[in-house]
């Protein structure tokens, strides 16, 4: 057989042309000697992405069974892609027919054709100058204005819907289309597609980026315009890979050398979604700004919450249909093919998209709620209270001050705060306090009503109080400590109040304004929680008017981290709401849990403001018997830093109601190191007509007192809880001991089908409003267990153990699976 390879004017071989034809009629040959299995696993491949990995293999191994398993499940979808793949071949057949005119190649000349082209391609992606442009590109957005490190890598990214991770969807559109150039440029470079395609797609990536850019900087219109042509131009990209035939790219991702060329398709379309999502997402920060940045109140009413939520209910549907897409485009893109420089931007995008989307879709299934959380089914009042966790109580701090919100249609109507002790002077029902309470006051109200752990009860109980001092029924309740306010600071930086003669920061915040309220305040005026009053609207007054994008993330951030670390909490009377804020673990309630559970609940009771200065120690150790049975030891030590401080309040005695909450039916065993004292009412309660809480009163009733510890043990929120009074003095520690026997074994998990292992479980649940205590845990097992399997990892001992230390700065869990030899 002659060699009529095609030639250039030099008499050398034209490898394009060679590329173009020989290439081509190779794969196509191939392609038809397999015929109808072929494009059985090919349209497989399409319709059942997620089970990609899982088809190749049964390609390789020819596996027939599992072929046929697998098409049977989806036969509907299966007999659609063959009809249109049946009418492609028809196409490339005949196309086929006119390469095979022009020559006749061999399987062996077409394996070294093959080997000679990768290699000419290797040469000529290291003469190409494309990368050092990219570079140049790169850089040149890096002198924007807005920081895209912070923008795209911030320290904790919250799971959930806000107009940060909105921002958040625009940066990672830009990321998306970075890597997809990146795939691109080898598109262009293995395979000899049009050099207009990457041009295309790199000129979308900068429209992109700037877009991004025009948003920072609340350029909304230029934004939407950018986002407009990112998304012509990688449609022309988008049109140019389509000139190859659709089929043809498609079946490209299963061939290891061509794949590319289905990786840069897929990038290229995932670029035309990203800027379709972008601009559906630059409507809902143009309205948001366009409220926000109103001259008057006039202007700022003529637009409500509920008005922005509908606009922004209408873009999340179109930017999450867009946003789907995206994420099947890149799902079809392998690692393998993007150059090793963007993988891992890559993954980034892979790994945070899914949030993205999940938080759209919370939105949107819920967003019937939400409009009656804005008022948009009739007015709706909310009660703040805000908790001071210097003075800690079980919800998070000594009520202090609380506000009512009024809102109706998504307007704010009314927002009063006031100090707690005016709405209690009303208070005319006179009630019965828990037993610690009478210690400092004869009567319960709604200063003290925040006693029970679980915050849904102890909201109930605010609501109740106010009602009963004169005060409308309230829809819900929201709490905050001061540490909100620190962690807003953090981002402002120093705030002047010269009328207090003060400029407060994060680091003096606590300090300073417990100062002005407990000692420096106007007497005859007699309003000392007037400054966290005034402060508040300027600090968020500089957050608010802020044109920094990193400040609106990090301001949305801190919320967020209020949230999760609970100095922020929820409560709504509206159930199907509640339920959506227990699930996103906002609600303060105790978790339940059928295995291992703790938290420590203190409640500072006439031990002033010293919880600033207390530092908190838990440690837990869990002992497994070979029979299974569990003997946990919980030993929490407190230290007291106090004493030399210029603020009197901190150098008292830290009083402590401190409540062990385990799981329900544990048997005490030993207690050591705490104060034992005897309950007595200070008023005859019956005679003087005094009304008792039914929850209260059932609580003690059903308490037993250990004779020999003096242990308060009883029942709440489905565990057993362990009570004790504690003290600490300056400079001093204290530590308190429980020893008490689990009721339950290990827990049987199946492992396989025929295999089971033993399990246990932990949650260490943090007290709401608290800082932090150091928290480790310590679980012991026999010399017979294996372990197979542990959460945290790596935190194995020498002597059978399994050891954690970390911060319950957020609930924990820690887990472990045991073989028995």
């Amino acid at each position: 057989m002659f060699d009529v390879r095609p030639v250039d004017n030099a008499g050398d071989l034209d490898w394009k042309k060679i590329q173009a034809v020989d290439g081509r009629a190779q794969f196509e040959k191939n392609r038809i000697i397999k015929e109808e299995n072929q494009f059985k696993k090919i349209a497989q491949k399409e319709v059942e992405a997620k089970r990609k990995q899982e088809f190749i293999l049964a390609q390789n191994l020819a596996n027939q069974e599992r072929i046929k398993k697998i098409a049977e499940q989806d036969r509907k979808k299966q007999e659609e892609c063959e009809f249109r793949m049946m009418v492609e071949k028809e196409k490339h057949e005949k196309k086929l027919a006119k390469w095979l005119e022009i020559e006749s190649i061999t399987e062996e000349k077409a394996k070294k054709l093959q080997e000679t082209i990768i290699k000419r391609t290797k040469e000529e992606k290291n003469r190409t100058a494309f990368d050092g442009k990219w570079l140049g590109l790169e850089k040149e957005s890096e002198k924007n204005s807005f920081s895209w490190k912070n923008i795209l890598f911030p320290k904790k990214l919250s799971f959930q819907f806000d107009m940060s991770r909105s921002m958040m969807g625009f940066a990672i559109t830009a990321l998306v289309i970075l890597v997809g150039v990146g795939m691109v440029s080898y598109v262009s470079r293995g395979v000899g597609l049009k050099s207009s395609v990457l041009g295309a797609s790199t000129d979308g990536f900068a429209d992109l980026n700037s877009a991004v850019s025009d948003i920072a900087h609340q350029n909304f219109e230029d934004g939407a315009q950018k986002f407009d042509q990112a998304f012509a131009n990688f449609s022309q990209g988008s049109d140019q890979l389509e000139s190859m035939g659709g089929i043809l790219l498609d079946v490209t991702r299963f061939i290891p050398f061509a794949s590319k060329v289905s990786s840069g398709k897929n990038a290229v379309e995932a670029g035309k979604h990203f800027s379709a999502a972008g601009k559906s997402l630059n409507e809902i920060a143009r309205v948001v700004a366009e409220v926000k940045n109103a001259s008057n109140l006039a202007q700022q009413s003529s637009l409500s919450f509920l008005d922005i939520f509908k606009v922004a209910e209408k873009n999340i549907i179109e930017a999450k249909k867009e946003l789907d897409s995206a994420q099947q485009n890149l799902d079809l893109i392998k690692i393998d093919d993007l150059p090793q420089d963007k993988q891992g931007k890559f993954l980034l995008v892979k790994q945070n998209l899914p949030d993205l989307r999940n938080a759209l879709d919370l939105f949107l299934n819920n967003s019937h709620i939400l409009a009656d959380l804005l008022g948009g089914n009739g007015p709706r009042k909310y009660l703040f209270l805000f908790q001071n966790n210097s003075e800690m109580r079980a919800t998070g701090g000594f009520i202090g001050s609380y506000g009512l919100l009024d809102i109706a249609d998504g307007h704010v109507k009314k927002f009063f705060i006031d100090g707690i002790f005016n709405p209690d002077g009303q208070l005319r029902e006179k009630i019965v306090p828990p037993f610690p309470i009478q210690k400092i006051s004869t009567a319960w109200s709604m200063h003290d009503s925040n006693w029970f752990a679980d915050f849904p009860m102890s909201a109930r109980k605010a609501i109740s109080f106010y009602e009963k001092t004169g005060g409308p029924s309230a829809d819900g309740v929201i709490t905050l400590t001061p540490t909100v306010m620190q962690k807003l600071l953090e981002i402002t930086g120093p705030i002047e109040m010269p009328e207090y003669d003060v400029t407060l920061d994060a680091k003096n915040f606590i300090e300073l304004t417990q100062f002005k309220v407990e000692v420096d305040y106007d007497k005859e005026e007699n309003k000392p929680k007037k400054i966290l009053s005034d402060l508040a609207p300027l600090v968020l007054d500089k957050l608010l008017s802020s044109k920094d994008l990193n400040v609106i993330s990090k301001t949305m951030q801190a919320f967020f981290e209020g949230l999760n670390e609970k100095h922020i909490l929820f409560y709504s009377e509206n159930v199907e709401l509640q339920k959506i804020i227990s699930k996103q673990g906002w609600s303060g309630e105790v978790i339940a849990s059928s295995k291992d559970y703790l938290s420590v609940i203190n409640a500072n009771i006439n031990g002033f403001k010293t919880d600033a200065v207390i530092d908190e120690d838990i440690k837990h150790f869990a002992e497994i018997d070979e029979d299974g049975s569990i003997v946990d030891t919980v030993t929490i030590t407190r230290k007291h830093s106090g004493g030399n401080s210029e603020y009197d309040w901190l150098n008292k005695v830290n009083a402590d109601y401190m409540r062990v909450y385990v799981p329900l039916g544990s048997k005490l065993l030993e207690v050591s190191g705490q104060t034992r004292e005897i309950d007595k009412e200070p008023l005859d309660y019956t005679a003087l007509g005094f009304k008792r809480d039914s929850d209260v009163q059932n609580e003690e009733q059903s308490m037993v007192i250990d004779p020999e510890s003096g242990t308060k043990i009883y029942q709440e929120a489905g565990k057993t809880v362990f009570a004790n009074w504690t003290y600490v003095s300056p400079q001093e520690t204290m530590t308190i001991t429980y020893k008490y026997l689990l009721p339950f074994t290990l827990f049987k998990i199946t492992v396989n089908e025929n295999e089971q292992a033993d399990s246990y479980s932990l949650v260490a649940q943090k007290q709401s409003g608290s800082i932090g205590s150091t928290f480790s845990s310590d679980i012991k097992y026999p010399k017979n267990y294996e372990i197979k399997w542990n959460f945290p990892s790596g935190n194995l001992g020498s002597d059978n153990e399994i050891k954690n230390v970390t911060k319950l700065n957020i609930d924990r869990f820690f887990g472990a699976v045991f073989k028995k030899n």
